[in-house]
């Protein structure tokens, strides 16, 4: 049987490969428009300091190394919130575990306590 994590990775692959596929049809598409059209745009005059302006790839490069680091970022941040709130979910993992994983159905005494 498989676990809840290999379940998951499972998903995740089939989405990623289902978000590939999509990918490659809209990148076939926009090849065959922009083939189809590379004629009909007129010859414009360049830019005044279109030299020192990056260009296309450049911004999307740039823009993605933002991106990365922005995300290695935020996975730090949420592995130091983790490991702040350790105490508390360690606590409920053993009790979930010890267990057997049943989750107790009812008010608990806290909640009938303070009713």
């Amino acid at each position: 049987m498989a676990t809840a994590t290999e379940m998951f990775t499972g998903l995740e692959d089939q989405v990623l490969e289902t978000v590939k596929q999509g990918q490659e049809a809209v990148v076939k598409a926009v090849r065959t428009w922009a083939d189809a059209s590379k004629n009909l745009i007129p010859d414009l005059p360049p830019l005044p300091f279109a030299d020192q302006l990056p260009n296309t790839t450049e911004i999307v490069e740039n823009t993605f190394a933002f991106a990365d680091k922005l995300l290695a970022s935020q996975r730090e941040f949420v592995a130091a919130i983790l490991d702040a709130v350790k105490p508390v979910y360690s606590a409920a993992d053993k009790s979930v575990k010890s267990n057997g994983g049943a989750i107790k159905s009812g008010p608990s005494a806290k909640t009938t306590a303070a009713a």
